[in-house]
């Protein structure tokens, strides 16, 4: 009997060790080998900078589309938080997206303004996968329907942009301007599971979160697919969503009344309770944004960093930024890789002049080639239509004629890291007809 229940100890243990190797080992791997190896290859790319001759003339500003704070139900994002971990991460402008909180959706409300110089517009998410920014002071009524709502916003000078592009859409809607081509939650949602995803991060930590982030990183094919042949109709512009809700964690903080509120994920409170043996093992002075303990799985800065929207504005200001993104003035980019700053995107005529800019529509007959330039070597790919028509590699420049052919022409831009191109920069059209 003592043999048998021996046997059975072993290979119960022997099971538990074949477990966390298969699910932990991996991790381990990246934590000694794949990241170090992939930190020094990024460092040699950053090496390889060089900028980019000014071609367009308006200036650039980097910003993220699609963030939540503390007015989200599932957020509990303060203006410490959100600011420290924009400024780290360079951001110019943050376009909040935070859930409503009834069917009456009020404007301003959050955070609005000027931020120690980052801009902050309030916007809200309506269920249906809708982000909507009005501009303006005003209340929106949502039992008037989405697609009421929708055209008066537009009327009246807002921006609407169709987010969670994974789910169906009314895509034929004729008021909206914008779509997620990009979203860091969607493309979570083509993971088989997410523990390997935690389990990484657990392991990994601080120092290599951003490989850990990349690590689910997947070329949103369906959706790209999607976008081109929207655009066949009219122009929808192609923004990407950081989703940042700072909410996947375990915190804890001290309450006025000297209890102690555990937070868990989705912001959600766990317990409010008097300190106890855990609270005196776990908890430390509070940080300054009021933590008392803190174990993350997404802090603001690594969703702020990841993907971000470079607009070519007039001047810095959030209607000018509006504007311009609603001209398609723009281009996506994986900053975590590498920073896109100076990579640009336009068309030169017969004359070598600057016919068009991402975005724009411009007449064939004003257009010889269409030309890109990049402050690192990258592949170049033009899409035409949605297909590929032309790439190039390991070049700081692009240029390809057009040969009178009308359509719309994009660019991706990848960089080479760990042996493989890997995509970088995601421009919107170039409209020519």
């Amino acid at each position: 009997m003592k043999k048998i229940t021996k046997y059975i100890f072993l290979i119960f243990l022997s099971a538990i060790v074949i477990l966390v190797v298969i699910y932990v080992g991996p991790s381990f791997w990246r934590l000694w080998v794949s990241y170090p190896r992939l930190e020094k290859e990024r460092t040699v790319l950053w090496s390889t900078y060089k900028k980019p001759d000014q071609y367009i003339s308006l200036q650039e500003h980097k910003g993220i589309i699609h963030a939540h704070s503390y007015w989200s139900h599932d957020s509990r994002g303060v203006l410490p938080e959100i600011l420290s971990a924009a400024k780290q991460a360079k951001l110019e402008f943050i376009f909040f997206s935070d859930h409503p909180h009834g069917n009456s959706d009020t404007f301003p409300r959050a955070y609005h303004g000027v931020f120690d110089g980052i801009i902050m517009e309030s916007g809200t998410e309506y269920s249906s996968g809708l982000m909507v920014s009005p501009f303006d002071s005003v209340t929106l009524d949502w039992s008037k329907g989405e697609e009421n709502v929708i055209h008066e916003v537009v009327e009246n000078g807002g921006l609407v942009t169709y987010v969670h592009s994974e789910k169906p859409h009314h895509w034929q809607n004729p008021d909206y301007q914008a779509m997620e081509i990009y979203n860091i939650h969607t493309d979570l949602l083509d993971e088989e599971s997410i523990i390997p995803f935690v389990i990484n991060i657990m392991v990994n930590g601080d120092t290599y979160r951003h490989w850990g982030f990349r690590e689910l990183y997947d070329d949103q094919t369906e959706i790209l697919s999607n976008w081109d042949s929207l655009n066949l109709g009219r122009r929808i512009v192609g923004i990407a969503a950081v989703d940042a809700h700072n909410n996947q964690s375990i915190r804890a903080q001290y309450l006025e009344n000297g209890m102690v509120e555990w937070v868990g994920p989705n912001a959600d409170t766990l317990s409010i309770a008097k300190p106890g043996w855990k609270e005196k093992l776990l908890l430390n002075e509070p940080d300054e944004f009021g933590w008392a303990f803190k174990w993350e799985i997404d802090p603001y800065f690594n969703s702020y960093n990841f993907v971000n929207n470079h607009v070519f504005c007039d001047t810095f200001s959030n209607v000018n930024i509006k504007e311009n993104i609603i001209k398609g003035h723009v281009f996506i980019s994986f900053e975590s890789l590498a920073e896109a700053q100076g990579f640009q995107y336009f068309s030169i005529d017969g004359k070598d002049e600057i016919s068009a800019i991402l975005g724009d529509s411009v007449l064939v007959k004003d257009v010889e080639v269409v030309k890109a330039v990049s402050p690192f070597p990258v592949k170049f790919q033009l899409f035409r239509n949605g297909i590929a028509v032309d790439e190039k590699e390991d070049v700081y420049e692009y240029e390809f004629a057009i040969q009178s052919k009308p359509g719309n022409y994009r660019i991706v831009a990848s960089l080479k890291l760990n042996d493989q191109w890997t995509s970088w920069v995601f421009t919107n059209p170039i409209y020519v007809y």
